[in-house]
């Protein structure tokens, strides 16, 4: 489904928000501030879609930059602490999907319920993973407590699962007062989509906390069995001519019009022009523009070492992530089985091979590499592997996949971002610091209004958070 055209979604933000700009950037802001009486359900869904995706697209421009799928022009990644995905996250998106919630339950309409626990989760996900503990459970009570203490990062787990839980049955229950339809601008209403989504979701935050015995493999892969299907069933908003796509308007023309921002790392490029892998990848150039010759030399940039090939590689509006249609993509079917695939490595190999070739081919499918290149690329010894992949590649694969995607960060921080995983990676000596970002540092601005409970939560830049720590 496109995007609503742009001006009815900034008409429907100021009937949202209308409170002052220094109200706006409080996130201990009254929710209620939206008139649930006069704006309905079919209303604000758009206006929550809308803004998952937006602060998806925004925590990856930082997080890709730590997992070197990305650099910056301007120079390598210091300590960071997103401010504007933490505001974005509690006053556009987990605000608007609390009135969702609570007047889907007075409205006795439980599919609406279902798509809004289910987008809370997602979000949830996205704070959590970003800076470990955070305000949620006093957080969103407005005027009644502007100083909400902080839930740790396993408790904000426990609640990723219960949203899950509930988004499952409100997806099933057998009648709803009103029915989500074209205001639903990913599925279209089909709610047996959502439903392949929730058990998706399920699948990645187990995982997440696999490692700490929390969850089996075999919980994992009976998620799995329950998800997506194929890349029909991608988890992502597709943006048109009117709203453009973020990494179309933001990164490609601002790189055309001498506002340079990103471009391709020069690990990612590596791994795909055959540098680290004796392979070329055809998603490259699908993926890159190059400014080379007729036989260019595919560099990706490396801000950090004066010593490198200068970069040839750009994000321009042709490339796939980047036209202005293209879509944020928040989870898709390649995901799901680099999933399987990793969870059955050591249980079912011939199971844990199919879903890792699946995850390629989807992922070309996606990207519409013509099949005589897919097949070479899936038959070469590089990939192949006589049918019994291993970790490294699993992964490998999956980092590819997952271009310009948050879960590549938790992958890499799972596995301690290991160059026994991540063939390769190397963490750079830069600004007197040689350790890759474990997470974002507080915003100042919540120091400043809520200082009292944050203290006792902050950590260093390289600290492992609860959920990777074995």
């Amino acid at each position: 489904m496109k995007l609503i055209n742009k001006n009815i979604f900034l008409l429907l933000i100021m009937a949202l928000f209308t409170f002052s700009c220094n109200d706006f950037l409080d996130v201990n802001s009254d929710p209620n501030k939206v008139d649930a009486e006069q704006v309905n359900l079919s209303s604000l869904l758009p206006t929550a879609l809308e803004a998952t995706s937006e602060t998806h697209y925004s925590t990856i421009y930082t997080a890709s930059r730590v997992t070197h799928q990305v650099d910056h022009v301007a120079g390598y990644y210091t300590e960071f602490t997103m401010d504007a995905d933490w505001s974005r996250i509690y006053l556009e998106s987990l605000n608007t999907l609390k009135v969702i919630a609570d007047k889907a339950e007075e409205e006795e309409s439980p599919h609406y319920l279902g798509i809004a626990r289910a987008l809370q989760a997602l979000n949830l996900g996205i704070l959590t993973d970003s800076w470990e503990d955070a305000p949620y459970s006093m957080a969103l009570t407005g005027s009644k407590n502007i100083t909400p203490e902080y839930d740790s990062q396993e408790s904000l787990y426990g609640m990723i699962f219960i949203y899950l839980d509930e988004a499952e049955a409100g997806l099933m229950a057998e009648e709803s007062f009103n029915e989500p339809g074209q205001d639903d601008m990913v599925y279209g209403g089909d709610l047996s989509k959502w439903l392949k989504l929730v058990h998706s979701l399920r699948a990645r935050y187990m995982l997440h906390l696999h490692q700490k015995g929390v969850f089996t493999a075999a919980q994992i892969l009976a998620e799995i069995d329950e998800g997506f299907e194929s890349n029909a069933d991608n988890f992502q908003l597709f943006y048109n001519d009117v709203n453009l796509n973020p990494v179309h308007s933001k990164v490609a023309l601002a790189n055309e019009t001498g506002n340079l921002t990103i471009t391709h790392g020069k690990y990612l490029v590596d791994l795909m022009n055959g540098r680290l892998y004796t392979v070329f990848d055809p998603r490259l150039p699908i993926i890159a523009d190059t400014t080379g010759s007729e036989k260019p030399t595919y560099e990706g940039l490396a801000s950090y070492d004066s010593n490198s090939p200068v970069h040839s590689t750009e994000i321009t509006r042709s490339t796939w992530y980047a036209t202005a249609d293209a879509p944020i993509i928040m989870m898709n079917y390649s995901e799901l089985k680099f999933i399987e695939a990793e969870m059955a490595l050591s249980t079912d190999i011939a199971r844990a091979n199919e879903a890792y070739l699946d995850g390629i081919s989807a992922h070309m499918d996606m990207l519409g590499v013509s099949e005589s290149d897919e097949n070479d690329y899936l038959t070469d010894p590089n990939v192949d592997m006589g049918g019994s992949p291993d970790l490294e590649h699993i992964m490998k694969e999956k980092y590819l996949a997952l271009f310009l995607n948050f879960e590549t960060w938790n992958d890499m921080r799972r596995y301690g971002f290991s160059t026994d995983v991540y063939k390769g990676f190397e963490e750079p000596e830069y600004d007197g610091r040689d350790e890759p970002a474990t997470r974002a540092l507080y915003p100042i601005s919540e120091l400043n209004r809520n200082g009292a409970n944050l203290f006792a939560h902050i950590k260093d830049f390289t600290d492992t958070m609860w959920k990777d720590q074995n």
